[in-house]
């Protein structure tokens, strides 16, 4: 060794083929404990900035008097993805009624209640919209040098919940509707879950179309919310599987083509008809929504067919849902006639609702809202 060349340091050298990783380890503690000097020193300078600048707009909470000085710090401990941080947050004492306080908790965003960094937050919020919280609580701390409790995460998804702002202009745009069951609530079989998106043609990716997605309404219970919301916005078009009547909750009302025929088997079922023979049926349901002229007078008459041969029921299904069948022929600007672009999110939808145990009605509705806003309200447009 050269004089004055430094050595590496001892605890290294032993394990061969290991010194790269415990040199990441030892400069990662280095890179660690001088981040949190930093941000110690410098939150301190920022506030005797701020109290010097703003020192005429000081006033005492208890008796509004003027008359602030200092009085030294008061130690605060964040959690952060890079473990816990201490900061000092400046007080301040009123000469008139001898009240102390801390005059710039609102500027720099620590209030009483504040535990955490938004980093971490914002980690744990997204980790627990994918897996059960408890997991979600796991991973933060195998995986990041930080900890988050699964009830804090709980409580983080449903502040995020409440705070969402959906997109409320859907002038000139087509909007998708479907539910589906999730268990949660007293009830056996659970709570509908109803769901809402726009879908508008995106740009193509990879050389094939995509579809741009933005989310709309979402809520656990019963249909009269989403009509609510619906008529509030006026949409021009909504498509839906005619699981409800949404008569009324826009200009036109679509009935998705793909789960007409579809739903068909079901109610040829209900008549009598055995299984070989219901897809001639189907196939010729969706000959006539799909293809040729005289589509509506076709398909009138194929209801008395059904109707003449005594399968009442599944009559029934089609003329309820024949005003609604063939809206995409004159409605204009209308770019779907099923719900399709929909489907991907209610299988999304079910993966992270049907996790084997029993949900609140307010627990799955805040975990799927705060989804699917980051799913398609926050997700950058391609």
């Amino acid at each position: 060794m050269l004089p004055g060349e430094m050595t590496l340091p001892e605890g290294i050298l032993p394990l061969t083929g290991q010194a790269v990783n415990q040199l990441f380890q030892m400069v990662s503690v280095e890179a660690d404990t001088w981040l949190a000097h930093e941000l110690l020193d410098r939150l301190k300078m920022l506030q005797r900035i701020y109290f010097q600048d703003q020192s005429a707009n000081h006033n005492c909470p208890s008796c509004g008097a003027d008359k602030i000085i200092r009085k030294g710090w008061r130690n605060r401990v964040l959690g952060t993805s890079r473990g816990k941080v201490r900061l000092l947050v400046m007080q301040a004492c009123c000469k008139a009624c001898g009240r102390v306080f801390r005059p710039l908790n609102d500027i720099l965003g620590l209030p009483f209640a504040r535990r955490f960094l938004d980093e971490l937050v914002e980690k744990g919020i997204k980790l627990g919209t994918q897996f059960s919280f408890a997991r979600s609580a796991n991973s933060i701390r195998e995986l990041t040098s930080g900890s988050i409790s699964a009830e804090g995460i709980r409580q983080k998804i449903a502040e995020r919940a409440r705070s969402i702002e959906l997109l409320d202009d859907v002038s000139g745009q087509t909007v998708m509707v479907d539910a589906t069951k999730a268990k949660a609530g007293p009830k056996e079989r659970g709570v509908p879950i109803h769901l809402a998106v726009t879908a508008v043609p995106g740009p193509f990716v990879a050389g094939r179309p995509s579809i741009v997605k933005k989310l709309v309404h979402l809520h656990a219970g019963g249909i009269g919310p989403l009509r609510t919301h619906l008529k509030k916005l006026s949409p021009d078009i909504v498509i839906h599987d005619g699981g409800e009547d949404l008569t009324g909750c826009a200009k036109h009302v679509q009935r998705c083509l793909w789960h007409l025929s579809h739903q068909l088997g079901h109610y040829l079922w209900q008549d009598g008809m055995a299984h070989k023979d219901r897809g001639d049926y189907q196939d010729h349901l969706k000959t006539i929504l799909w293809t040729g002229d005289n589509r509506k007078q076709r398909y009138d008459q194929f209801v008395k067919d059904l109707e003449s041969f005594g399968f009442r029921t599944a009559a029934g299904h089609l003329k309820a849902a024949g005003n609604e069948a063939f809206t995409f022929l004159r409605a204009p600007g209308i770019t779907y006639s099923t719900t399709s672009p929909l489907e991907r999110e209610m299988r999304e939808l079910n993966r992270r609702a049907d996790v084997g145990v029993r949900w609140s009605t307010p627990g799955v509705e805040n975990v799927l809202k705060v989804l699917f806003h980051y799913r398609l309200n926050l997700k950058p447009e391609t």
